[in-house]
């Protein structure tokens, strides 16, 4: 069990490493369209949304007692149309490092269940270690990132740096993982 902590410790030194030079190292900064009139738009949605929250437009209201029958009646008329999904926040709070400590938590946590699973199968080799890991991976960007893609239509500016952390980031962990960890018959030094 040494294996899998000391496993997912490294890995997720790994890819929250990568996913960290990524974004501090300006890789990322092609993730959004940027808004030429952005302090106007700023402005009116601070006046007219009533709170934080993620809005969609155009939809009924979803609270409204007659809710389908107007949902269906935009429904008419939204093909071709503009529409937008904003994510509204009434004030953007400073970097905490409650957020990088989740950031961590977060990365500890899935190079641990890739680091349980590989030490508890019977994966015997480096490779098959690695695809385990790596499915991770690819479960999370068909899941995640590319549903996002097809259902809310989320652009492949803002997948892509997802894509790139998940196969390149992840792929360097699993690397490690898959060296690592070994199936517990194969750990010599339980």
């Amino acid at each position: 069990m040494k294996k899998v902590i000391i496993g997912a410790l490294v890995g997720t030194l790994i890819y929250f490493g990568f996913q960290t030079t990524m974004w501090v190292g300006g890789f990322h900064k092609n993730f959004y369209t940027h808004a030429k009139q952005q302090d106007t738009i700023l402005e009116f949605l601070s006046r007219t949304l009533p709170a934080e929250g993620m809005y969609m437009m155009p939809m009924a209201d979803q609270n409204s007692t007659d809710f389908k029958a107007r949902q269906q009646e935009l429904e008419k008329t939204m093909i071709g149309n503009p529409w937008a999904m904003v994510f509204f926040h009434p004030a953007m709070t400073d970097f905490s490092i409650g957020t990088m400590i989740k950031g961590i938590l977060f990365a500890f946590l899935t190079a641990f269940i890739a680091a349980f699973i590989m030490y508890m199968g019977k994966f015997p080799c480096f490779w098959s270690r690695f695809t385990v890991s790596m499915l991770f991976a690819v479960f999370a960007m068909l899941q995640g990132a590319l549903a996002f893609m097809n259902w809310w239509e989320f652009p492949w500016s803002f997948i892509r740096t997802q894509v790139i952390d998940l196969t390149i980031g992840w792929g360097l962990a699993s690397l490690w993982l898959g060296w690592f960890v070994k199936p517990r018959e194969q750990d010599t030094g339980k």
